[in-house]
């Protein structure tokens, strides 16, 4: 979901003290991949690495209509230094639908540095894997508190795309498990097919209204849930768990959070907030995918969530995450109805060639229908 800033310390080796090979990923390299990914984490209160075990290829084929990965390897030695990769999505903008890049897994070996020649002829070589009947943009998440990484892609590196900057996307971390009153005059269980059929049909029509929609792979559904009142279809969910394919792991904690979480831990049935688990320990998420409400039945869609995170602890998952744009407006009842802790990522379009300014206006102001499981 996010970007692993360029090291800025003043010891960083610079890698082009030895000649650098810069080409695409062939299925010899997962081994070397996953190893990069499991070293590199990103920064924050909390250290986290993305992980793709146990076959990074195969975890690409579940998300991503056809990818490829760039890697940046010292050519004496073969080690990797630095990597990105580049998924093909199906997109819905304005009710068009077409396929759309999405860069991810941006990856720097610890304490190595890029030179900009080296800098250049990746971003030519990832730009070079783009298809014409692609959109002229690609899309990307940078987390808020990664201000490096955004000043420096915001600022233009030698050869790179324009970054423009088109919203906020907030994720929320609910703890499973947690009993929580049953809303009056709801009723929740688990979803027939009749009824999922119009959750989905809800669906389809916000992507077709939406600026920009991403509907995230298909595979791993677990649980499906429905409200209603009186009979009446209120709203729905579904729960994904791509940990099969794709996982978080814990890989240190920073200030005081490191000292305080055994008694964050202690108090946290009090407080709702999700556990923190020991250093080296995964996450088991799940994600929320496919809510849909009808209007006016925000609530139907809390307490739908609510039932969710209940329930998946049950299914072995410690935290459930549900995404959506800052400007969604479901999304100020999340913040003041659900415990648990939110996270901050900016959206940026990755403009190959310049964007017409009314669709890059539509895309800053309109709605962005984002699936977690596709950022």
């Amino acid at each position: 979901m996010s970007l692993a800033a360029p090291h800025a310390g003043a010891n960083a080796q610079v890698a082009g003290s030895e000649p650098l090979r810069v080409r695409l990923a062939e299925p010899g390299d997962d081994a070397a991949i996953r190893r990069l990914l499991r070293q590199r984490a990103l920064g924050g209160e909390i250290r986290l690495t993305f992980e793709r075990e146990p076959d990074y290829f195969a975890s690409l084929d579940q998300e991503s209509l056809r990818h490829d990965t760039l890697l940046v390897e010292g050519a004496e030695h073969d080690e990797l230094i630095g990597m990105g990769s580049r998924l093909v999505q199906p997109a819905w903008q304005r009710g068009d639908v077409g396929p759309l890049g999405y860069l991810s897994q941006i990856r720097l070996k610890e304490g190595h540095r890029l030179p900009l020649r080296a800098v250049r002829r990746a971003w030519q070589q990832l730009g070079a894997t783009r298809l014409g009947e692609e959109a002229s943009f690609d899309l990307t998440s940078i987390t808020l508190d990664n201000r490096l990484a955004r000043r420096l892609l915001e600022h233009g590196l030698p050869g790179q795309p324009r970054y423009h900057a088109i919203g906020d996307y907030r994720v929320h971390a609910l703890a499973t498990g947690r009993a929580l009153p049953e809303p009056q005059g709801i009723e929740l269980s688990e979803a027939d097919e009749t009824a999922w059929q119009e959750i989905l049909a809800w669906r389809l029509a916000r992507r077709r209204r939406a600026s920009l929609s991403l509907a995230g792979p298909a595979a791993g559904r677990v649980l499906r849930l429905i409200a209603r009142r009186r009979g009446r279809l209120l709203a729905g969910l579904a729960v994904l768990d791509a940990t099969p394919w794709r996982q978080l792991v814990v890989r240190g904690y920073a200030g005081r959070l490191a000292g305080l979480r055994p008694a964050l831990n202690l108090t946290r049935a009090l407080t709702g907030t999700p556990r923190l688990p020991r250093v080296g320990e995964p996450l088991h998420c799940g994600q929320v995918v496919d809510l849909a409400h009808a209007p006016g039945e925000e609530p139907a869609a809390i307490a739908l969530l609510r039932a969710a995170a209940r329930r998946t602890a049950g299914l072995g998952l410690d935290l459930l995450l549900v995404g959506h744009a800052e400007r969604d407006p479901l999304g100020a009842w999340l913040r003041h109805t659900l415990p648990g802790r939110h996270y901050l990522t900016r959206l940026y379009a990755v403009a190959w060639s310049p964007i017409a300014t009314p669709a890059l206006e539509a895309l800053r102001e309109g709605d962005l229908d984002l699936e977690l499981s596709a950022l």
